[in-house]
């Protein structure tokens, strides 16, 4: 474990480096340069200097976050993850003690006794308006531009978030305005679902973890941008959301470990297909189901929904889609 202080010690003095290097340049240049100083472009270079120190600790941030032990000390994102490690180590610690496993390779066959019941996240606040039932009779409102279909947050191509939508009673707070995802913006309720999987699943030997979590419609507008210009919209829109229709601004959903086809493969893919289901999540994007959902196969996709919901989406192993269940439709308008 990092100590605290050291972490506070370390991020703050390089803070201070930041302006002390380019100033100790100035002042070296004005006391001993001779002869015709040209002060103007030592202070560019000055600038300079700071602006790729500051550089450094910003795209460390960027790109390391919860990753690089190098984050920990130039930004202090350590100090919440360890309080995440150390719940999660004495989870496992506690399962180990009643869950024996021989190898990695049966690890995926072993069935969890979870027999906690987590509950749906509740609806938002709001005056609730009328918009009808589903195909299959269940109502359809929206509070404040977000749609519900009997009790349950619905984000898809057919049914948009507002542009200014952010979750909740999230773990971190999430941020509407920023331009990057954040792991641990997870409505708590999911959040701490996930954390009892997390430590279920590395009592048997497994690594899960998020490699993203909430992103803001910003973000969403950028990564979907990106795809589009790199691969065209109509391939884009088979495997990237639009802003607005992101599950992944409601809070409620996260990406596992490699976002690529390979994790079903994995142990750890096909444990989570397996036992996501007694924590509340299930695959939102399931095998075959592309015309109903709009998009491909994503075994690392994982949405809460409460265990109620999850165990009839599981289906005994043929996942259902949200879809397919409510009656309703995933489709762009144009």
């Amino acid at each position: 474990m990092q100590n605290n202080m050291l972490v506070t010690v370390i991020s703050t003095g390089y803070f201070i480096l930041c302006f002390l290097i380019p100033l100790g340049y100035l002042f070296l240049f004005a006391r001993y340069k001779s002869k015709k100083k040209n002060y103007g472009r030592a202070f560019i270079i000055a600038l300079i200097m700071f602006l790729i120190l500051f550089g450094i600790k910003e795209v460390v941030k960027e790109n390391f976050l919860n990753v690089k032990p190098l984050n920990c000390y130039l930004n202090k994102v350590c100090e919440e993850k360890e309080d995440e490690d150390k719940m999660d180590e004495n989870k496992s610690e506690k399962a180990t003690k009643t869950t024996t496993s021989s190898s990695t390779t049966t690890t995926t066959s072993k069935v969890v006794k979870n027999e906690k019941t987590y509950e749906k996240v509740k609806e938002i606040s709001g005056t609730k308006t009328d918009k009808g039932k589903t195909s299959k009779g269940y109502s359809i409102y929206e509070i404040n531009g977000v749609t519900f279909v009997d009790g349950y947050l619905i984000a898809n191509k057919s049914y948009f978030l507002p542009e200014s939508y952010v979750p909740d009673n999230t773990y971190t707070k999430a941020d509407g305005n920023a331009a990057k995802q954040c792991p641990t913006c997870i409505e708590n309720t999911a959040y701490q679902a996930f954390k009892d999987m997390k430590a279920d699943a590395a009592a048997l030997g497994l690594n899960i973890y998020i490699s993203s979590g909430f992103r803001s419609y910003i973000t969403q507008s950028n990564i979907y941008n990106r795809n589009v210009t790199n691969n065209g919209q109509e391939k884009a829109d088979t495997y990237s959301a639009r802003p607005g229709s992101s599950e992944h601004q409601t809070g409620l959903c996260f990406d596992l470990n490699t976002i690529d086809s390979s994790f079903a493969n994995t142990s750890e893919g096909k444990w989570v297909n397996q036992n996501a289901h007694k924590y509340g999540y299930i695959i939102r994007y399931p095998k075959g189901k592309t015309e109903e959902t709009g998009y491909i196969y994503e075994p690392w996709h994982l949405r809460y929904v409460g265990t109620e919901l999850a165990e009839k989406l599981y289906n005994n192993g043929n996942w259902l889609t949200i879809e397919d269940y409510f009656g309703i439709t995933s489709e762009y308008s144009e």
